[in-house]
């Protein structure tokens, strides 16, 4: 269901309007000051998912972390597995 949004000519104050696609009305009467309120077009809101957040993200970022990780022995995520020595059979 969308949502409209519309300034009044009055006070200037933004109301929303929910209402069915095909439902469009030009004008509303003011949430603030019931005068007369025109509909404006407002940025569309989208959520994205955080696979498409990472998606997005820079290629050199993971060049810059790889970097890191190789000059900065602390770190290697790894670093505790390196240490260790393995076990003797008896």
């Amino acid at each position: 269901m969308p949502i409209f949004e519309f300034r009044c000519n009055d006070c200037d104050q933004i109301s929303t309007y929910f209402s069915r696609a095909n439902d469009r009305p030009e004008t509303i009467p003011c949430d603030h000051c019931s005068a007369k309120a025109d509909r404006i077009i407002s940025r569309p809101s989208v959520r994205l998912s955080m696979t498409s957040k990472m998606e997005k993200l820079d290629p050199k970022y993971d060049r810059m972390v790889d970097k890191a990780m190789r000059s900065t022995p602390e770190a290697d995520p790894d670093r505790h597995l390196k240490r260790l020595k393995p076990l003797k059979d008896s």
